[in-house]
């Protein structure tokens, strides 16, 4: 007598390897996304970098390594390279368009940090604009820094303390 499994038996087998088998790259950038939330960032790195393996185009792996990578001034080539590709894909993220532009203005990127300027104000988002704008002239110019200054310190935007080191730099100048 063979025993054959039940169909029910089959119907789960079959949905479970589906979902094993159809998504590695989200599992394991949700592995990568406990590990970040936990504070545990090379070994978040490690697991974004798996599922880049997956998928090289996994959106979501592809922000959070560029903003990961943002913040190491060794790394920040690496980050732009992730975070443009997102951005390819994403034009209106303010997260990652701001990130661009901060790191644009470090490395001396001016012309794409204009770029990221004239898509703000393409989609309307006034207020970001202008801080980055005011940001970007007080970085860049040579002349009427204070004006600009008063101009950051005005934004609703300068009391984020992502921001504060924008201001800071600009007080320096």
């Amino acid at each position: 007598m063979k025993l054959l499994p039940s169909p029910f038996f089959l119907l789960i087998f079959f949905a479970l390897l589906v979902v094993t088998c159809g998504k590695p790259e989200k599992t394991l950038f949700e592995t990568g996304k406990k590990y970040e939330d936990s504070g545990e960032k090379t070994k978040a790195l490690y697991y974004y970098e798996l599922s880049l393996r997956e998928n090289s185009d996994y959106e979501p792996v592809l922000k959070r390594m560029g903003l990961l990578l943002a913040e190491s001034r060794e790394a920040v080539a690496t980050a732009l390279f992730y975070l443009e590709k997102y951005h390819k894909l994403n034009k209106e993220d303010l997260e990652v368009q701001r990130e661009l532009f901060r790191l644009y203005l470090f490395t001396n990127y001016e012309k794409e940090a204009l770029e990221i300027l004239e898509e703000m104000r393409f989609q309307g988002k006034k207020e970001a604009m202008e801080f980055f704008e005011a940001t970007y002239l007080c970085l860049t110019r040579g002349s009427r820094q204070k004006e600009y200054l008063a101009t950051l310190m005005a934004n609703p935007l300068a009391g984020d303390p992502y921001y504060a080191p924008w201001v800071r730099s600009c007080e320096e100048k």
